[in-house]
């Protein structure tokens, strides 16, 4: 079963961000001393603060930041941390223009482990705005806080909610594989994410937001990420609620390819004969580690750590939680996929569907394999995406999973809340045909969509779509305003370039699971028997 976390995030376009006004320099008082930022219309924004020591020793655990003398300069975004994107020429470059384009403004380094703070402008301390922890995507492979449709002005000034976004180590960088490293020191991109969590909870009073009101957002990996903080939370619990886009850790398998892909960059790196390999590599250039890991299409991915961060038996301990021994965070969760998550997946992917889906489904499944391409309506035409495929692994790879997490979190008695996104603009695309694809929610989310061409009811369904998020951060037992588990709610109305532009259509409108998840049943069997595969 192919990992959740395989499957890319990330959106295309964003609007520019906000330009400083000039003369005004916001300032706060942090753990590491003084830090100055920038207004941007009735936001401060506090860019590139370090919550660790940086550049971290390469594949060793994150420390945290020291104090810096005088004040620190906070106005500029630091660089994202190494990015992966595999050859062959045509598949990277589509990655890059789809999920990186614009790119992080201040390019790539290892010089990386750094947040952002988007704080509306007349939070003080003592003001106890909630606070949006977002944890980007990008398959464990690239990504970055700082791409710019995560920018947070717009959702900080809008809903006057504090926006934190922060940069962790991916890839080979992130998730190592040596064998050399002990099990508790492979994910460090999961040990990054919690120390800058770590971090926000001890400083964000400064900015005027509440210490003891962080809700968790995250998509794709990210909301992999989120899953697995919800499911081996930190103890205390650092956070009262958690949203997770188009992803989840419930049903996901370990990647086994780390410890390969790791001999290989070794052999790669002329560091096989090496007394240590891994003292080696660390003496190889990033620039040239980069090189190997794309051309050679390495995977790194996290590993089950034995609950240091993930133990991998997050859908067992969520179904055996109870206010007495809840083993969880028992916080209250939103979670939702869009319409045509399959539709890049499978973009110019040719071939015999039952092969393909042979790559994807466990082994021996011919039966169900030919059951499940009976269900659905057959290709249709002839562009880039197989409209089957796409549909199938929409649903066994997203849609459905988002169906288990929901009902059995609301089956403990957490309360638990759905969405469906359904809606594509021609000014947000990236490709014909694409439909409301993975990440396509997000620029709506943050309000970063482009401002050129963005339609009426894209800007009305951005800013319902924002409130709703806002809502559930702000009061998470009390969610989002629809009701909770099992109805659903729509966003979108299933507008499309050169079709049903939204006119006179509502924002969202709540429906039963019945018609959204009526092929679930198929793969439920294929859930339950991986229950009996957690370690």
């Amino acid at each position: 079963m192919t990992p959740i976390f395989l499957i890319t995030a990330l959106s295309l376009l964003s609007a520019a961000a906000g330009q400083a006004v000039p003369g005004t320099q916001p300032t706060v008082t942090v753990s590491g001393g003084p830090v100055a930022g920038t207004s941007v219309g009735s936001v401060n924004q506090f860019l590139g603060i370090p919550f660790a020591v940086s550049p971290p020793t390469r594949f060793n655990p994150p420390q945290s930041a020291p104090a810096w003398p005088g004040t620190l300069d906070a106005t500029q975004y630091k660089p994202a941390c190494i990015q992966q994107f595999n050859y062959p020429e045509n598949s990277r470059e589509n990655t890059i223009k789809w999920f990186s384009t614009p790119g992080p403004p201040a390019g790539e380094s290892e010089d990386c482990l750094y947040l952002n703070v988007y704080a509306p402008a007349g939070a003080v301390p003592g003001s106890n705005k909630a606070v949006m922890f977002w944890i980007f995507g990008g398959s464990f492979t690239f990504g970055t806080g700082t791409l710019p449709q995560y920018n947070g002005t717009s959702f900080a000034e809008n809903q006057d909610v504090i926006i934190v976004t922060h940069n962790y180590r991916t890839n080979v960088f992130g998730f190592p594989g040596s064998t050399e490293k002990p099990t508790s020191q492979q994910n460090l991109g999961f040990l990054d994410q919690r120390l800058a969590l770590d971090w926000v909870r001890n400083n964000i009073r400064s900015f005027g937001g509440d210490p003891n009101h962080i809700v968790l957002f995250g998509e794709s990996a990210g909301a992999q990420s989120v899953d697995v903080l919800v499911t081996n939370p930190p103890k205390p619990v650092p956070f009262v609620g958690a949203i997770m886009e188009s992803g989840q850790d419930t049903i996901s398998t370990p990647s086994t390819a780390s410890a390969q892909s790791w001999l290989k960059l070794v052999v790669a790196t002329n560091c096989a004969t090496a007394t240590s390999p891994l003292a080696c590599v660390r003496a190889v250039s990033a620039t040239a580690i980069k090189s190997i890991i794309e051309h050679q299409q390495l995977s790194f991915a996290p590993i089950y750590d034995n609950g240091v961060t993930w133990k991998g038996t997050g859908r067992v301990d969520r179904r055996r939680s109870t206010p007495a021994n809840p083993i969880i965070a028992r916080v209250p969760i939103m979670i939702g996929s869009n319409a045509d998550e399959g539709t890049f997946v499978v973009y110019e992917v040719t071939g015999n569907s039952s092969a393909i889906l042979s790559q994807e489904f466990p082994p021996n499944s011919s039966l169900l394999i030919s059951t499940v391409l009976s269900r659905y309506p057959p290709n249709t035409g002839n562009g880039p995406v197989n409209t089957q495929l796409a549909a199938i692994l929409n649903d066994f790879l997203i849609k459905c999973p988002t169906k288990v997490v929901s009902t059995e979190t609301a089956a403990v008695g957490i309360p638990a809340w759905r969405y469906y996104f359904d809606a594509a603009f021609a000014n947000t695309q990236i490709f014909p045909g694409a439909g409301a694809y993975h990440s396509a929610e997000i620029s709506l989310v943050f309000g970063t969509y482009p401002q050129a061409g963005a339609t009426p009811y894209q800007i009305k369904l951005s800013m319902a779509m924002q409130k709703a998020w806002a809502d559930f951060a702000k009061n998470p037992a009390q969610g989002p305003g629809w009701q909770a588990v099992p109805e659903i709610v729509i966003f979108g109305a299933g507008v499309r370039p050169g079709g049903n532009d939204g006119t006179g259509k509502p924002t969202s409108v709540t429906t039963s699971p019945n018609q959204i998840d009526r092929f679930c049943y198929l793969y439920q069997p294929i859930y339950d028997a991986a229950i009996l595969l957690s370690p």
